[in-house]
């Protein structure tokens, strides 16, 4: 068997390489930030109290801003309506019932006036009294004390009647927009992401119906030191890397849209160039989801070049 010879220089050059090769491939896999994708997420409650009459929604959905998916039973409060324009109703019946006793007054007044005349014409002839004549007189004083005492009762009345008729309307008011709550409108648009209420359940106000959240446009939330506070900036283009199935990454362009102003120690679950004992500070990248691959909590890097 042939011996080869060893030569340590070329087994020196082949590791210093080797190294160097390496070391070039960590330094551009190396990302200058790591975190997690997450979304503004809206919990959608119920205005309303009584039973879930409708609510045609399923996780994953995707629905618009102010569009209806459900309702909450109404009758009750109908019923309440229903009464209250009731009582409405007998106030104007009392209203008329007043001007009526008017017009019973009215209507003496008118005869008592026929009478005077017709006796003033046969007193002139010498056919009527004095006496007969005083007497139609003092009937027609009487109508016109007893004419204005009851228009100011009337008006009491009509004051009394206004100061009622006020409350109940807003009571009206009130109950309409009970109503018009008991309707589930969703507040934005956005993709169901949990739902809390099925159909015939009893909710009441303030029961998280649903959450969802617009996952047209997520977030990363990620943390960078001290030392590379200087390196960044609200508004600024930076690379967001993703993992895919090749192995490789997928680079996607992000905008920071907000830096902490308070400090905080390094999460466990952040890894970053310094001791877990420094300080980081948080900051957020805005990253358009066109195709709808990010998801909510997928780990995601950053880098500031």
């Amino acid at each position: 068997m042939k011996n080869r010879s060893f030569n340590p220089t070329l087994i020196f050059i082949s590791l210093l390489l080797s190294s160097s090769f390496l070391g070039c491939n960590s330094g551009d896999e190396k990302s200058d930030a790591y975190g997690n994708f997450e979304a503004v997420e809206v919990i959608v409650s119920s205005e309303g109290q009584g039973r879930i009459i409708d609510l045609k929604i399923e996780e994953g959905d995707k629905i618009n801003e102010g569009e209806k998916v459900g309702q909450i039973d109404t009758v009750l409060l109908q019923l309440q309506k229903e009464e209250v324009e009731a009582n409405i109703a007998a106030l104007g019946a009392r209203v008329m019932s007043i001007h009526e006793q008017i017009a019973v007054y009215e209507a003496q007044k008118k005869k008592l006036l026929i009478d005077k005349d017709r006796l003033e014409k046969l007193f002139a002839n010498e056919a009527a009294t004095q006496q007969q004549l005083d007497n139609v007189n003092s009937s027609l004083a009487i109508n016109e004390r007893q004419l204005e005492a009851t228009k100011r009762k009337i008006k009491d009345s009509n004051k009394a009647t206004m100061s009622q008729y006020e409350p109940l309307s807003r009571k009206v008011d009130l109950i309409n927009e009970q109503i018009s709550r008991c309707s589930i409108v969703t507040p934005v648009k956005g993709t169901v992401l949990q739902k809390f209420a099925e159909k015939g359940e009893m909710t009441s106000m303030g029961r998280p119906l649903y959450k969802l959240a617009d996952l047209s446009t997520l977030k990363v939330k990620a943390y960078a030191s001290a030392s590379q506070l200087a390196s960044i900036k609200v508004g600024q283009k930076v690379t967001v890397l993703t993992d895919s199935k090749e192995g490789e990454m997928n680079q996607t362009e992000g905008i920071i849209e907000w830096i902490s102003d308070k400090a905080e120690f390094t999460p466990k679950t952040i890894q970053t160039k310094e001791e877990r004992v420094s300080l980081i500070y948080a900051f957020k990248v805005k990253v358009k989801n066109k195709e709808g691959y990010f998801r909510i909590g997928m780990p995601a890097e950053i880098n500031f070049k």
